[in-house]
């Protein structure tokens, strides 16, 4: 962001709630479709970056304001409306403290807490708050996969193939509440305990078991069975984990120029095991 735009972003932020010293603040620039002024510990001012994140705000910080109450642990919820211009949105939202765990380490006991106080939200009030499922990466559809097989060598593509058949009959799994990111900078964590979560974008009603993914992608996937409530759940995990790996072969194979082979090198036991898994 320019000194200019930062100054600009400063003076929104003071008009929209005053008290905190916005003069001081910084920018972290890290997400997708926002970046957030961040005066430390006292309030945040999220902006959007593209204009599908401006029209989607409002929605997003409705359905983080309903669910606050929800969890043991605290939610980015509003302090002040959201206020649009053109083709930009921002809001100003409480600081929640804390710092990214570090990876592939955790507490089962508390990773299992996150999974259950998730699960215990009923989803039917919450409506059109909710994204819709394969709302970050589009759904499988005919020529995706189609795309995904070609760049795979062909001894992994039968087991690709039962990969993407099997999560196609996730389809009747219940929904639950499933956050969509639960790693990195979107979980706050000090002292072994959770602060916080951020990031709700992508939070819609979908297969629990998502969610046992996601904490096992940061955590460690030695967590999974561990954490899971129950042997299914830990099974379509597993399952899930390996179509997420296929989500990165589809997109290199949009680059013709690039070298599968590292990434194929990479995710080949995760998916691995993932096709194992969907065959049993």
């Amino acid at each position: 962001m320019s000194t200019e735009a930062l100054s600009k972003a400063r003076e929104l932020a003071h008009a929209l709630y005053p008290g905190p010293d916005w003069n001081a603040a910084h920018v972290e620039e890290g997400g997708q479709f926002h970046r957030v002024l961040v005066a430390n510990g006292e309030a945040v001012m999220r902006m959007s970056r593209t204009p599908q994140a401006a029209r989607d705000m409002q929605r997003r910080v409705d359905l983080v304001d309903s669910l606050a109450g929800e969890f043991s642990f605290r939610l980015p919820t509003s302090l002040s409306r959201v206020w649009h211009g053109e083709g930009f949105s921002a809001v100003i939202q409480r600081f929640v403290p804390g710092a990214p765990h570090r990876p592939h380490a955790g507490d089962a006991a508390s990773l299992r807490r996150i999974l259950d106080e998730l699960a215990s939200v009923d989803v039917q009030p919450l409506g059109d708050l909710l994204a819709p499922q394969f709302s970050f990466r589009g759904p499988w559809t005919t020529p995706k996969v189609a795309a995904t097989l070609d760049a795979l060598p062909v001894d992994l593509r039968d087991g690709t193939q039962r990969v993407l058949d099997t999560i196609a009959s996730f389809a009747e799994v219940p929904a639950a509440l499933v956050h969509g990111d639960l790693a990195g900078h979107n979980m706050r964590w000090s002292d072994g305990k959770l602060h916080g979560i951020l990031d709700w974008d992508m939070a819609a009603a979908w297969d629990p078991a998502l969610n046992t993914a996601y904490l096992g992608l940061w955590h460690g996937e030695g967590f999974i069975e561990e954490i899971a409530p129950g042997p299914d759940v830990a099974w379509r995990a597993r399952v899930w984990l390996g179509a997420m790996s296929l989500e990165s072969v589809f997109d290199a194979s949009l680059d013709q120029e690039k070298d599968l082979g590292a990434l194929v090198g990479k995710i080949g036991p995760r998916l691995a095991m993932a096709a194992t898994a969907a065959g049993s």
